[in-house]
């Protein structure tokens, strides 16, 4: 059997490496037995209807996740008005991040709304970060309503 030439092996060698995948690449997502994962969720103690979301890098960013701290104005604490969320029942939330990529839902009390800002009379602390754009996609990551 003749020898392949040196060309041929070349070209054959640049298609191997090709077709591997890039370990070193950052854009790369691990995925799982049921493919593409961008959120895992995680039962808080003590809370049977509350759940810990977090992202991945990858996952934040296809929402396009945004957070601001809670700003204090009037005695109150302000919230943008895109943090809110009700629930079904009337319970008004956000979704504080206890640390980067991760979120939890707080209850909040509503004193007033004005124009695109919310005045709480009760909620997370003055500094706390919350998220103010893409709130709906956690909530619905965490209750798991499916995206399709």
């Amino acid at each position: 059997m003749p020898r392949p030439s040196r060309r041929a092996r070349l070209a054959c060698a640049i298609g191997v490496v090709a077709a591997s995948p890039f370990a070193g690449c950052s854009e790369v997502e691990t995925e799982s037995s049921t493919g593409y994962e961008p959120s895992a969720l995680e039962p808080v103690k003590g809370s049977p209807d509350l759940q810990r979301v977090s992202f991945t890098a990858e996952g934040a960013r296809r929402i396009g996740l945004r957070t601001a701290s809670v700003r204090r104005s009037a005695g109150h604490r302000v919230v943008p008005y895109a943090a809110l969320l009700y629930d079904p029942e009337g319970n008004t939330y956000v979704y504080t991040s206890p640390r980067p990529l991760v979120y939890l839902r707080a209850e909040v009390r509503v004193a007033r709304v004005d124009g695109d800002r919310v005045l709480l009379s009760e909620g997370p602390r003055v500094g706390t970060e919350i998220v103010t754009v893409g709130a709906a996609e956690v909530y619905g990551t965490e209750r798991e309503v499916p995206s399709h």
